[in-house]
């Protein structure tokens, strides 16, 4: 495989080098801004840094006739304009990313005593001895990910083919952003629309390019596509990518007997709790307890207090895990409990520590991560990362009538893997909450 660097002004410009100097199949390996010259680190000018590499197979391509070259109509070519060409990208992007996964198996096999470790290193002795001077020069920025090579060689076969996994999927997800931002004048306009909207929904780079991806591979519509058709696409493509995280089944199961409710501070879980215990009260004749944990916020049990009141049902207040037995067996002539953890700052690790202890102590329980969505995406994506613990959860969007933006739905279920529940509306109890569904999340994100 050959490696080079650019420096260059722009992504147009890189792709153009990089067309010339290693052909029409290489792959971008990283990219970043840096900048260049200046006196002391200061007064430098911007660039980017572009790491690209190509197999060797590929290179022997590049001496077939230059018109082989302006035969393939990809994502690098010059000149060409219009749907045929972003069409034709996509579709490219989209068959390097099933031939890299192809590979990968053949990549990650052990080495043995007819594939030595040393092959590779003595295949690009002789390749850069073959080389003139001024590619010798350019194999010197391979040295640094050569050696990474070798030490990667003598790790276990499995964590280097989880290796290859993640640069496979890094390397799909920079070449689709890439597809988004340089061909993004090249879709036809109602294509556009849908990439506008997604953007002003704050969804995430990688699932935008997703979703534009899978329009664009569709068949164009006769007449071209119009910006009703496109929109009404784009929701099929988001509802079909939601689908694998629907419900499994309309409000709590009849065989779960514990609810727990965990979350930073501020998202609306007591509130939450009430509207669906109100619910299985009053619609499913279900015999109904509380249980709250939430004696570091002020009030916070009184506020469970008046609901329980309202709906005359018993409540007990636990200070610390241990006490969650007997509490539990206080109520055991309940069908279902609702349990209200205290709402702390999710980045402490003791407080993490003390909702997995509380949830541990269920059994034929469910798990309830409440996000609002009146959150930045970066904050809500980092507490799902601080509760990954935390087993077997469904996620509770809060505050959907509070905000115009709904793209952390897709973000957040898409990306993270976690399972819809509920969306709720407003502080009415029980009125404002709706079981979600793939559908009902891609009509937010798209409008009607």
């Amino acid at each position: 495989m050959r490696v080079k660097r650019y420096i260059v002004d722009s992504m147009p410009e890189a792709m153009e080098k990089i067309r010339l100097d290693l052909g029409i199949d290489a792959v971008i390996l990283n990219s970043k801004s840096i900048k260049t010259g200046g006196l002391f680190g200061m007064f430098g000018k911007q660039k980017i840094e572009v790491i690209a590499a190509v197999d060797e197979k590929a290179t022997e391509r590049e001496s077939a006739p230059v018109a082989d070259e302006h035969r393939s109509k990809d994502v690098f070519s010059t000149g060409q304009t219009g749907t045929y060409t972003a069409q034709q990208a996509y579709r490219r992007a989209n068959q390097a990313k099933e031939a890299a996964e192809r590979a990968m198996p053949q990549r990650s096999e052990p080495r043995t005593p007819d594939n030595p470790a040393s092959a590779p290193a003595a295949v690009a002795t002789r390749t850069e001895a073959a080389q003139p001077a001024s590619r010798q020069r350019e194999v010197a920025v391979k040295e640094a990910p050569a050696e990474q090579a070798k030490e990667s060689a003598a790790a276990p076969s499995s964590t280097t083919h989880d290796a290859l996994a993640n640069e496979v999927r890094d390397m799909r997800q920079m070449f689709q952003k890439l597809l988004v931002n340089d061909l993004s004048q090249q879709l036809p306009p109602a294509v556009q629309e849908v990439r506008s909207r997604l953007v002003r929904q704050e969804t995430a780079e990688e699932v935008t390019a997703e979703i534009i991806r899978k329009l664009m591979e569709q068949a164009q519509p006769q007449g071209g596509w119009s910006e009703e058709t496109a929109f009404r696409e784009t929701r099929k493509i988001i509802a079909s990518m939601l689908a694998p995280y629907a419900p499994k089944s309309a409000g709590i199961p009849r065989n779960v007997q514990f609810a727990f409710f965990f979350g930073p501070t501020g998202v609306g879980k007591t509130t939450t709790i009430a509207k669906l215990a109100a619910s299985s009260m009053l619609k499913e004749k279900r015999r109904i307890g509380f249980i709250t944990a939430d004696t570091y916020r002020m009030a916070a049990v009184e506020q469970l207090k008046t609901y329980a009141n309202i709906l005359n049902v018993p409540l007990e207040v636990v200070f610390s895990p241990k006490e969650m037995a007997p509490a539990m067996e206080r109520l055991s002539d309940c069908d279902l409990i609702f349990v209200d953890t205290a709402g702390r700052n999710f980045r402490n690790d003791e407080y993490v520590q003390g909702i997995r202890e509380l949830v541990e102590h269920g059994k034929n329980s469910v798990n309830y991560l409440v996000l609002s969505l009146g959150s930045k995406y970066n904050d809500m994506k980092t507490i799902v990362e601080n509760f990954a613990e935390v087993p077997a959860k469904q996620v509770i969007f809060t505050k959907a009538d509070e905000t115009n933006s709904y793209g952390s739905i897709l973000n957040i279920c898409y990306e993270s893997k976690l399972a819809l529940s509920y969306f709720t509306t407003g502080q009415n109890v029980p009125d404002d909450i709706v079981a979600a569904s793939p559908e009902l999340a891609a009509t937010m994100i798209m409008g009607d």
